[in-house]
């Protein structure tokens, strides 16, 4: 048994009005707004799917970017996880932001205010059950709100392919055998939120996901340590400890990383026609002086006579 709710055969300018509808009707009372203007200026798009096992349900959402909000005007006693799938996600609860990459998951809860924040197209498996369900699993709820754990790995990567298998293979069972797997999905969830990695492992863990945050932002002029750590919730400082250790710093590395692309685009036949300006642009140079400058100190050449130098002849 599932069930699906889209806004794609409601007319444009109902459409976000209508999404709020779906939102709350299959999880809490939430207020939203979209970020963008919906689907990169085009009309919203959103789709929710959704499966009943007992007293859980595990669904799957994607949506264009938006701020959700959790209303407290009708009380619940739900937690809901929520692992993402696709694009990067915010979870903000009790002074707490965990940032969500895919693959990572974090606990909400919905009898307290709670924020989601999406920046950019996504898509989640959201995990919704009792809350009560964890306080007798012996999980302190206020302590795993808004905390980011990893998936790829331990319990945390059994759950994800647990709540993937009965997200695809659920709807084909009975009532009796969904019950049955919601109430294990809730062992594994609250083992997974329970579990207390070491020291080190959290910061390498902390560490690539930064890594990764940056990689694909390498086209912003605006990515820096400060709009790093701002993205993740932290100080700047918290920041610059992750790489503290490193004989390259963050910011550095970012630099780094802007030239080799830059320097790889220069010659790469499908950029054939992008002047050096488009290219300075592309990887988040602010203009093509610094870029000419940040290039000639790294390759010893300014972009132009790398890429004469290097040009084919095809």
């Amino acid at each position: 048994m599932s069930q699906e709710l889209t806004t794609e055969a409601v007319a444009e300018r109902d459409r976000f009005e209508y999404w709020r509808e779906i939102i709350c009707a299959v999880y809490v009372k939430l207020d939203a707004e979209p970020v963008g203007g919906g689907g990169g200026g085009g009309p919203f798009e959103g789709t929710v799917t959704w499966s009943p096992c007992g007293e859980t349900t595990v669904s799957r959402v994607s949506s264009d970017a938006q701020i959700v909000t959790r209303s407290l005007d009708a009380p619940n006693d739900d937690c809901l996880l929520s692992l993402q799938l696709a694009g990067v996600g915010r979870v903000t609860q009790g002074g707490k932001t965990a940032v969500l990459q895919p693959g990572d998951f974090a606990l909400y809860d919905a009898a307290e205010h709670y924020q989601l924040a999406f920046d950019e197209p996504l898509e989640q498996l959201v995990i919704q059950f009792p809350r009560r369900s964890l306080i007798a699993r012996n999980v302190h709820v206020e302590s795993a709100v808004a905390r980011t754990n990893r998936s790829d790995r331990g319990a945390g990567a059994i759950l994800r392919s647990f709540a993937q298998s009965l997200d695809t293979h659920g709807p084909t069972l009975g009532d009796a055998e969904r019950a049955q797997l919601g109430t294990k999905l809730v062992d594994l969830a609250a083992i997974a939120l329970s579990a207390d990695p070491p020291e080190e492992s959290v910061a390498e863990f902390n560490r690539q996901r930064v890594l990764s945050y940056a990689g694909q932002r390498l086209h912003d002029p605006a990515l820096n340590v400060t709009t790093i750590a701002q993205a993740f919730g932290v100080s700047p400082r918290t920041i610059q400890k992750l790489f503290a250790a490193d004989e390259i710093q963050l910011g550095t590395r970012i630099r780094q990383a802007r030239l080799q692309r830059a320097r790889e685009a220069l010659i790469d036949p499908q950029h054939r026609h992008h002047t050096v300006t488009v290219i300075a642009a592309d990887n988040g140079f602010a203009g093509p002086t610094q870029f000419a400058r940040a290039f000639r100190a790294a390759y010893g050449c300014s972009p132009t006579d790398y890429r004469r130098a290097h040009r084919s002849d095809d």
